[in-house]
């Protein structure tokens, strides 16, 4: 496996980090030196990759009886290999985790109650934090950044096509429509929907819904939700929006090859901690946008905070580990160093006392992002979602497989709301 110390070696002779095929946990709890040894396992690329063995090089420094091995491995694979190392008790010792996944693995044991640990301080984060990783009375996990998923727009090709850029505080699903068709044209598509649960939940909480029940069992809404959701999905399609097959193309794809990446798109919805990699990919002028809403009220647009991903500790790691892992989640969340290393790479860092930290030293497009966060927390009117119920890891493919018979179609509205209706009660229930 390679260390921290190797793939730095590696980047500085190659200009890029070395990505591991495979995630490999620890043999043991020390090395030849004496030393404690953890391994840290992660999914990324590029630029998040390179920072964060900074960050671990930062700790290490600060920690010389610890040594961290570290290894990325890309979202593609990493899940069919974490399945597999926790399943045989051989997880790394700090897990980077999704929301998706943190009930499902800490409810069958493989996490432990972060809690339990006297080593990472939690007092730093607010209780709304907390609850992001917070499933009954344990903690399973912490973020290492918040981001919220809304819709970017690019200002050059707005400008290009002579259309007015729409105040967000005040639009409407229509004026979405509108702008959508008025920026298409040639090479360019309108509005991607990117169809699936992160901007059907804003939608849900127009309605008064949720994406789950109480029970996690299955569905919270109502199927006439579900309906108008995909009718506005073939909207936005007739209004400019990319075909069937570029939507198909795009699944999977590296942000940078997409039509937004490649300014070829005009609309999009967006994770707000890809602005930063969406600008640099595309070269122009992008902006955030608040969801729109059927009021055209802000208040009612249905946004909330999500963590973008998650700090975890194995249940399995003994008990030198997980005090070494402790004490490295703890320096990831709450240190200066590793915060001046990370910035916004993971999203808005949960500790807001850090924040003005680094505030000074963001790029213009990472200072957009913070700036846009701290904007719309006023205005927010439902509380971030609770860790997703076990079986949903799986509920983004059912959208993509169901919406994209839609979009073919191959099947009407009123059979794809209940295929992704039965699909989903079927994972949970």
């Amino acid at each position: 496996m390679l260390t921290s110390r190797v793939r730095r070696t590696v980047a500085a002779a190659t200009g890029a980090i070395l990505l591991g095929g495979t995630l490999a946990a620890c043999s043991s709890d020390s090395g030849d030196d004496g030393k404690t040894v953890i391994e840290y396992g992660w999914w990324g690329s590029g630029a998040s990759d390179e920072a964060t063995v900074a960050a671990i090089e930062a700790f290490e420094a600060e920690n010389p009886d610890i040594d961290v091995e570290g290894e990325a491995t890309p979202w593609d694979g990493y899940w069919d290999k974490l399945a597999t190392m926790s399943a045989g008790k051989d997880a790394p010792d700090v897990i980077h985790m999704s929301e998706r996944y943190i009930r499902e693995y800490g409810e069958r044991g493989a996490l432990a109650d972060l809690s339990s640990l006297e080593d990472i301080d939690l007092s730093t984060l607010d209780e709304s934090m907390l609850a992001l990783g917070e499933v009954g009375d344990a903690i399973y996990a912490v973020p290492a950044g918040v981001n919220t998923f809304t819709v970017a727009i690019n200002e050059d090709l707005f400008e290009a096509a002579g259309v007015p850029i729409p105040d967000d505080s005040t639009w409407t699903w229509d004026e979405l429509a509108e702008a959508s068709a008025a920026t298409a044209s040639g090479d360019v598509v309108g509005m991607n929907y990117r169809p699936g649960i992160e901007n059907l939940q804003p939608w849900l909480h127009q309605q008064g819904q949720t994406m789950y029940n109480e029970e996690g069992t299955g569905v919270g809404f109502e199927r006439d939700a579900l309906v108008s959701y995909l009718e506005n999905i073939l909207l936005q399609q007739e209004n400019g929006g990319p075909t069937a097959d570029q939507v198909s193309e795009e699944m999977g794809m590296p942000l940078e090859s997409t039509l937004f990446g490649t300014d070829k798109q005009s609309m999009t919805w967006i994770y707000t901690s890809e602005m930063p990699a969406f600008a640099e990919a595309s070269g122009s002028n992008l902006r955030l946008m608040r969801v729109p809403s059927e009021a055209g009220a802000a208040e009612e647009n249905g946004m909330y905070l999500r963590g973008s991903s998650f700090y975890s500790i194995s249940a399995n790691a003994d008990d030198a580990e997980q005090k070494a892992a402790a004490k490295f989640v703890d320096f990831m969340v709450n240190n200066e160093d590793a915060l001046s290393e990370l910035g916004m790479l993971r999203g808005v860092p949960p500790n807001a006392d850090l924040v003005d930290v680094i505030r000074e030293d963001l790029t213009p497009d990472d200072a957009e992002v913070l700036e846009f966060v701290d904007g719309i927390r006023p205005e927010l009117t439902v509380d971030s979602p609770t860790p997703s119920p076990q079986g949903s890891g799986n509920v983004q493919g059912i959208f993509d497989r169901e919406v994209l018979e839609l979009l073919y179609d191959r099947a009407d509205v009123e059979e794809t709301a209940d295929s992704i209706m039965q699909a989903i009660d079927d994972e949970l229930g």
